[in-house]
């Protein structure tokens, strides 16, 4: 039998806290989805206290856990009550955490009389072959209306296998030439040394560094810098001691005793995943030379996966081979608004692929 319960978040830390990151680890789920990763986004954004966690327990030791916040939305200037998943806001390859039937534990969710009054659920970012969109698609129509998909971002990865001499091989005689320019350049600008930042590392100093990056670079002057006080400056304080306690692969580039560059990793059960990489404007090459460091580190130290995660770039193909597809899901709920809801949104998908499609006619953009 299926049992639904719902708790805060503190609540659910402690009964259930263990079992959901054993959960995590398992079933090789990524670490952004870890309760002790998005206990630090969900503080950052001052979401703590308004987020519920479902757990549905299912057959046997069954454990599938939803953490979620309700919002009030609008489509198309239509109001409407949402539900989000608290890893809509920031995670990797999001996926709804369950060793168990996930499409059933959802219909149970969703038919559970304690559950919130819903009209969408909304979940960002899913990769598009994963178990989640599957999940999803096969939920019974008794209980949802329907659901809209749009494309997400394409993620670059690159499969980490051999030696970087092997790896660097196989490309491009330009890109094998680029690497030595930028260690060049960066020797005849003054360069005084590489820091790594790995396990049980003082996280305050990397931050320390990366803002002083930040504020030197592009990002600041377009208003996407990391500066004290701001939500991402919290999300960074809170997650860097967790990822120098558990997986941080990070390294700072210095020109005259000053850094000019960071990449910031996390790693995972062989995964590295690049969270955020930086440069002193003017300072391109320092920005090549501490991403191919880094890709180095990883074939050094023997990982699986190399994922540039966000959306492709020029300078991600460079390395990738792969590309992991995403795709944001909107499940409507089986009432009468919920099926008007549906179409309208559908009406509106179809209207961002025809913009995307033809960017050059000026269209009016439908309110979400």
């Amino acid at each position: 039998m299926t049992k639904v319960g719902y708790y805060a978040w503190d609540t659910a830390m402690r009964e259930i806290g263990d079992a959901w990151r054993q959960l995590i680890r398992d079933k090789g789920y990524n670490p952004s989805l870890h309760p002790d990763w998005l206990g630090a986004t969900i503080s950052a954004w001052g979401l703590r206290e308004s987020t519920q966690v479902a757990v549905i327990r299912g057959r046997g030791d069954d454990l599938t856990v939803v953490p979620f916040f309700l919002q009030k939305q609008n489509l198309l200037r239509v109001p409407l009550q949402a539900v989000n998943l608290c890893t809509n806001i920031v995670s990797y390859h999001n996926q709804i955490v369950s060793s168990g039937d996930t499409a059933a534990s959802l219909s149970a969710l969703f038919a559970d009389r304690a559950f919130p009054r819903w009209d969408v659920f909304r979940l960002s970012q899913v990769p598009v072959d994963g178990e989640t969109a599957s999940a999803v698609r096969g939920l019974d129509r008794a209980v949802v209306a329907g659901m809209s998909t749009r494309s997400g971002e394409n993620s670059p990865y690159l499969r980490v296998a051999g030696t970087w001499q092997e790896y660097l091989a196989t490309r491009p005689k330009k890109l094998r030439a680029n690497i030595s320019r930028s260690q060049r350049l960066m020797r005849d600008a003054g360069e005084t040394g590489l820091v790594w930042y790995a396990r049980d590392a003082d996280w305050r100093q990397l931050l320390r560094e990366m803002l002083e990056v930040e504020a030197r670079s592009w990002k600041a002057a377009a208003g996407v810098a990391i500066v004290a006080g701001s939500a991402q400056y919290d999300y960074y304080e809170r997650l860097l001691p967790w990822l120098a306690s558990d997986g941080l692969m990070a390294n700072v580039l210095y020109v005259k005793e000053r850094p000019v560059a960071y990449t910031l990793c996390a790693t995972w059960q062989g995964w590295v995943g690049q969270l955020k990489t930086s440069y002193v404007e003017g300072l391109g090459d320092a920005g090549s030379r501490v991403i191919h460091c880094s890709l180095e580190r990883a074939f050094d130290e023997h990982q699986n996966e190399y994922d540039f995660l966000g959306d492709t770039a020029p300078h991600k193909m460079r390395w990738a081979h792969d590309v992991r597809a995403h795709e944001d899901l909107w499940v409507f709920c089986a009432h009468t608004k919920g099926r008007l809801l549906r179409l309208m949104k559908s009406a509106a998908d179809r209207w961002h692929a025809r913009s995307v499609a033809r960017p050059d006619q000026p269209a009016s953009a439908p309110s979400e």
